[in-house]
């Protein structure tokens, strides 16, 4: 098992990719706290836990909220014997409208859930990490933030901002051997899809050359690659999984 009793936090655990994360590190071994605003689907991941003879627990948490998320991160160690091995930033949100009719807020709250929240979990594990000399964070940009998006530009700016992060704090932490990388995933089958139609995901598979939709297996593998020690010579990388995306342009109108 790669992650045999390593003690692991994965925000956005209650759908999607950060489910698909559980799921993944359980099955490698590692004690998990799958942290979201809303956990009512984590009752599989428990039975999961149980089922591997490791250890699940849930934790509801605004992450744009730092005193929430200290505490949450606080109570993790407690719980499992005062260490934080791995973080997995996956928590995020986005909206897709043109610029001429997206509010600064909906801007401000984008980005404050996607960049702050990670930013927040980065902040309270590293004194954790630091005290152990060791650990794992990866974080979660997306393709957007390197060729942009039409009528996403709250989410793109938010990903690139998750890089900057993610490169800064590699330098920062490199000296207690904690390492920080980031998963950029293409177009992914999961909600954040939900409402494109069949000729809009045949669109996007087009710009794909393995030409399919990534799935959420496909992102939580490369996070494991990048949490376990197999990459303990990686850091302040970004790895795309993207199946090989490259967008065409499209003119709106």
């Amino acid at each position: 098992m790669l992650l045999k009793d390593k003690v692991a936090i994965i925000t956005g655990a209650n759908s999607g990719i950060g489910h698909e994360c559980v799921l993944t590190f359980i099955a490698e071994g590692a004690k998990v706290a799958g942290v979201d605003i809303n956990t009512g689907n984590m009752a599989e991941l428990a039975d999961a836990a149980e089922k591997a003879g490791t250890q699940f627990e849930a934790f509801t948490c605004d992450v744009r909220n730092e005193e929430a998320v200290k505490s949450v991160v606080d109570a993790v160690a407690e719980k499992f014997g005062g260490r934080i091995d791995i973080m997995l930033n996956v928590a995020g949100i986005t909206v897709d409208m043109p610029v001429t009719r997206t509010d600064k807020s909906v801007f401000d709250r984008v980005l404050d859930v996607n960049a702050g929240g990670t930013f927040n979990f980065c902040k309270c594990v590293a004194g954790y990490m630091k005290k152990q000399h060791g650990g794992s964070i990866v974080n979660t940009s997306s393709v957007t933030a390197q060729y942009g998006t039409q009528m996403g530009t709250p989410y793109s700016a938010s990903k690139a901002a998750i890089l900057g992060i993610t490169r800064s704090l590699a330098m920062e932490l490199a000296p207690w051997n904690i390492r920080v990388n980031a998963v950029a995933p293409g177009v992914v089958n999961t909600e954040m899809v939900s409402n494109l139609n069949e000729k809009e995901r045949e669109s996007c598979a087009r710009s794909i050359p393995l030409a399919r939709l990534g799935e959420p297996k496909d992102i939580s593998n490369a996070m494991l690659f990048l949490a376990s020690d197999m990459a303990s010579y990686i850091t302040g990388t970004t790895l795309n999984v993207d199946g090989g995306y490259r967008p065409a342009f499209v003119p709106l109108h």
